[in-house]
């Protein structure tokens, strides 16, 4: 099915419970007014409106999925209001295992929603509060040094003496390139394009660093062969502009408020309710993990 393919088989049984309850509430008794029954399911009705309902509570990725499979998804909540009926007949719902899972699953629902009222709903970021945090840390917001080069790659150091020599009497570096270096970038004149501190090989980079936009260099040997290497182009680090990392800014300001938020609902909590730790029970636990490490210990030895 649609529905139990799109979860973590470690996770299926609390979410079968979770999306139970929401195929439920695509199902009624009754119908009302204009809602058109898309199928029945003993004496329950799957509507129209309890169908949409159902799908847009789903991530917008899996809608996309769903609304390619309609049919199979439908037929997905009457299998579900199947199992669900007759789980209810044979006293299921009354399981120990199940009510715990239940009730764990409704705690970790009731708190989540909990938190999105009291944190992350009370998020808020100002336009002015973005600007003035960009303002303060522009240095954060800057695009590396970047240079650019070509280079000429060939196996041994004479032909690279060779080729030296015909620059040094005005023959054109891109066509050199085409014609003479075995490295994947022959066809494109040498060009490796642009690049910034640690991304190349170190002798090469070291030697790009050195030359001047338009200049060429010595012969570089690396591992890969002899290089000739010419700097095309060089960026120096600039700000981006504000409407370019604006939603970085807020993403980062979000964070920070949002973990504050959190702290400060954790401290009034612990506050309003009281919370005492027992100092003496809890290093027993210490005690309990000690004495377990060692009796391992003594099995691995044995």
């Amino acid at each position: 099915m649609i529905i139990i393919t799109m979860v973590n088989k470690r996770n299926i049984l609390i979410y079968l419970v979770i999306i139970s309850l929401m195929a439920y509430a695509g199902c009624a008794k009754k119908t009302s007014g204009d809602d058109k029954v898309l199928a029945k399911v003993s004496n329950k009705f799957i509507t129209l409106r309890g169908f949409k309902a159902r799908l847009a509570k789903m991530p917008q990725y899996y809608q996309s999925i769903i609304d390619k499979n309609k049919k199979r998804y439908l037929d997905d909540m009457i299998v579900e209001t199947l199992f669900y009926e007759e789980a209810i007949r044979k006293g299921v719902d009354r399981d120990k295992e199940l009510i715990d899972i239940i009730n764990e699953a409704k705690k970790k629902i009731i708190i989540a929603k909990f938190i999105k009222n009291e944190v992350e709903d009370k998020i808020k970021v100002p336009e002015d509060e973005m600007r003035q945090f960009y303002e303060a840390n522009k240095d954060k917001f800057k695009t590396p040094e970047l240079w650019r080069a070509s280079h000429i790659l060939v196996a041994n150091e004479k032909e690279a003496q060779d080729i030296l020599a015909e620059l040094s009497q005005g023959a054109s570096f891109d066509e050199l390139a085409k014609f003479h270096s075995m490295d994947a970038t022959a066809s494109r004149g040498g060009d490796i394009g642009y690049f910034r501190v640690g991304q190349l090989v170190p002798d090469f980079e070291k030697e790009c660093l050195k030359l001047n936009v338009g200049q060429v260099s010595d012969i570089v040997h690396t591992q890969f062969g002899y290089h000739i290497i010419k700097l095309t182009d060089k960026k120096e680090p600039a700000s981006e502009s504000y409407e370019k990392v604006k939603r970085v800014i807020e993403g980062e300001l979000k964070k920070k408020k949002r973990s504050e938020l959190f702290d400060t609902l954790v401290a009034d909590l612990k506050k309003k309710y009281g919370v005492d730790i027992k100092e003496d029970v809890f290093e027993s636990l210490n005690s309990i993990d000690k004495k377990t490490d060692k009796e391992k210990g003594s099995a691995t030895k044995q």
